[in-house]
């Protein structure tokens, strides 16, 4: 019996350890300290026998892009719980963050696990959004003869419309955008917006980006990409995915394309001051100054 109560305390006594442990961490990220936040986490005894921990660890190590770290780091815990969908998920989405990061040769390599990574996840779990959304781009993303295909990105759409409506509408115009088939593109985006409408907000931030990029690319419902956009900005974090630099630039269209140079300028001079060397901005600016004032 005192074995029992011994083993009980000690499990209650990590699990605790574990939690305060994440809320400093969390303040910590929320501040926007990753390297401060690795530092706690790495002095912990009890780190790589906790996938709590662990994973926290790999999330720091991808806001500082250090990706050949988070990818030991979710490699190991693919290990550690191998039915976690939401592990091969983030194992699967560091080794395409460095793959885009890298010279072509070192992408190719990366491919074959990038996939296994991301279809074990949907395996594990066939209702994961993200999942969805991230072999749809690489399908889409790839020429085919190192794995690309139109057939596949279409089939996991229309998988992704059965689990959310406005999701696999979003992801159908994705891919008959990338298929040269603007007028199916449009179609499904304008399915999407009358949709969305239906929404008070979203439970995942990442749709109030999409849909505003939408109206941005298109030049449709300017106002309300303007609200989807703002949405995003108020209620952003890392983990949403996108930089706020792309979505300042995306605001920046939506003033341009309703004839607002004032604006306009204000929000691609918030995004060429957020990243140096924003080329896309840069080039925006340019349309925005040959505005009639």
């Amino acid at each position: 019996m005192r074995l029992i109560i011994f083993l009980i305390i000690l499990t209650n006594t990590i699990a605790l350890n574990a939690q305060l442990v994440t809320s400093d961490l969390d303040f910590w990220i929320d501040a926007g300290n990753y390297k401060r936040a690795s530092e706690l986490l790495l002095k912990q005894p009890n780190l790589y026998s906790n996938p709590v921990l662990l994973d926290k660890l790999g999330e720091t190590y991808a806001y500082q892009e250090e990706w050949d770290k988070a990818i030991e780091i979710y490699s190991g815990l693919t290990t550690l719980v191998d039915n976690s969908p939401a592990y091969f998920f983030k194992y699967g989405g560091v080794l395409a963050k460095k793959a885009q990061n890298s010279n072509p040769f070192v992408g190719l390599t990366l491919i074959r696990r990038i996939k296994s990574s991301l279809k074990k996840a949907l395996i594990l779990d066939p209702l994961h959004i993200p999942a969805h959304w991230a072999l749809i781009d690489l399908y889409v993303s790839l020429p085919g003869i190192v794995g690309g295909s139109y057939a596949k990105a279409y089939e996991l759409s229309k998988q992704l419309k059965q689990i959310s409506t406005l999701d696999g509408l979003l992801a159908l115009g994705y891919v008959y955008e990338y298929d040269n088939e603007p007028a199916d593109a449009r179609t499904n985006y304008l399915k999407a917006l009358a949709l969305a409408n239906t929404y008070i907000e979203f439970e995942r931030n990442q749709l109030n980006y999409q849909l505003g990029k939408v109206c941005s690319e298109y030049g449709l419902r300017l106002d309300q990409g303007i609200k989807y956009m703002t949405s995003y900005i108020e209620n952003h974090s890392v983990k949403d995915g996108v930089p706020l630099e792309w979505a300042y630039y995306r605001m920046a269209i939506l003033y341009r394309k309703k004839g607002n140079k004032k604006n306009s300028l204000r929000w691609i001079n918030r995004a060429l001051d957020k990243k140096n060397g924003f080329k896309r901005a840069e080039e925006e600016k340019q349309r925005i100054l040959a505005l009639n004032s």
